[in-house]
Order: structure tokens, then C-alpha cells, then sequence
């Protein structure tokens, strides 16, 4: 008989008999959650490498359709979570989410 099959028969054994099941041998990972009081080490976006257009332009519509969805937060909760989707993204697709941060500061483009 096949090792799972086996612990199939186990486990319907233990199950007719009223015994608990066996505890499981692997433990899933335990998930940090933020502190509240946590905050992004820099709302700064940093932009490196030559801008690409196209992708400047994707970086401004997603920001714009997350700001769309944060409509009714305050402006700072949206530009700090606007900084934090920043990072890991190309430069050209963090200098089109930065547009939108500084129209959202009434920066305008820089």
C-alpha cells in the first residue's frame, strides 16, 4: 500500500475511534502585521535610470486609479501609500506615481 494511502487509513481510524487527529509535523509561517505607529522610512520617491514614456504613463493611471479608490481618505494616507508602491517598480513607472504625488501635494510636475 502506498504512504498515502496509509495515512488515509490513519486518519479514517483515528476518526471512527473518537481519537484526535495528529497534530501536523510542518508549521505554517507566522505573518507579521505592521504596528500602526509604523511608518515608511522616507515618503521620498526615488527616480533612477532614463524615463521611459510609456511606462511613466502607466505608473500616472495606476496612481491615478488608486486615488480614485482613496477618495474618501485624507491626502496624507494616500501620498503615503502612493511612496510605498514606489519602491521596487522602475524608475520610469516611479517618476509617473511621483507625478501624481506632487499634484496631489499641489507641487505640480516636477
Amino acid at each position: 500500500m502506498g504512504s498515502l494511502a496509509e495515512m488515509a487509513l490513519e486518519h479514517a481510524r483515528r476518526r471512527i475511534s473518537g481519537k484526535p487527529a495528529k497534530d501536523p509535523t510542518s508549521k505554517a509561517p507566522k505573518i507579521s502585521t505592521p504596528s500602526p505607529e509604523a511608518k515608511p522610512r522616507s515618503l521620498e520617491v526615488v527616480v533612477t535610470g532614463p524615463i521611459n514614456h510609456f511606462m511613466f504613463l502607466e505608473g500616472r493611471n495606476w496612481a491615478v486609479d488608486m486615488v480614485a479608490s482613496l477618495r474618501a481618505a485624507p491626502a496624507d494616507v494616500v501620498i503615503e501609500r502612493l511612496a510605498g508602491a514606489t519602491s521596487g517598480r522602475p524608475g520610469s513607472y516611479a517618476a509617473g506615481i511621483q507625478s501624481v504625488i506632487n499634484d496631489l501635494r499641489g507641487t505640480g510636475s516636477a
